[in-house]
């Protein structure tokens, strides 16, 4: 999916997301976002806790010799109800360069999921 199609799934997901995080020690954190889109930057921000901030700048630490300087993260936008696709986003996210609460997330791809089929499509 491309990048021009974000405001208009955006119209279609909303605005809140589930944000997907590691840590340099590989453990991952799921955190609950409200996301803003910045088309002339390709980046979603956000304000999603500590944790998930030290995650990012712990991939950013951890990265910046490899000249990269960000860290992965997903943004999944559940479907509005269990027949309808989910809107999986691939960014590579730091803490924001001027606000340490804010997140940059630049948008690196996206797909939507369909629901798990069979008997666990309601569960």
């Amino acid at each position: 999916m491309s990048v021009v199609d974000v405001p208009i799934r955006l119209e279609e997901y909303g605005t809140e997301a589930f944000l997907v995080t590691v840590s340099p020690e590989g453990t991952p954190k799921v955190v609950h976002v409200a996301v803003v889109w910045e088309a002339g930057a390709a980046t979603f921000r956000c304000a999603p806790g500590s944790g998930t901030l030290r995650n990012l700048d712990g991939a950013t630490a951890a990265t910046a010799g490899s000249g990269a300087g960000l860290g992965p993260a997903t943004l999944i936008f559940p479907g509005p109800d269990v027949d309808t696709h989910s809107w999986l986003v691939d960014t590579t996210g730091q803490v924001h360069p001027d606000d340490p609460e804010l997140a940059l997330l630049a948008y690196e791809s996206g797909v939507l999921h369909r629901p798990a089929s069979g008997e666990q499509v309601h569960c």
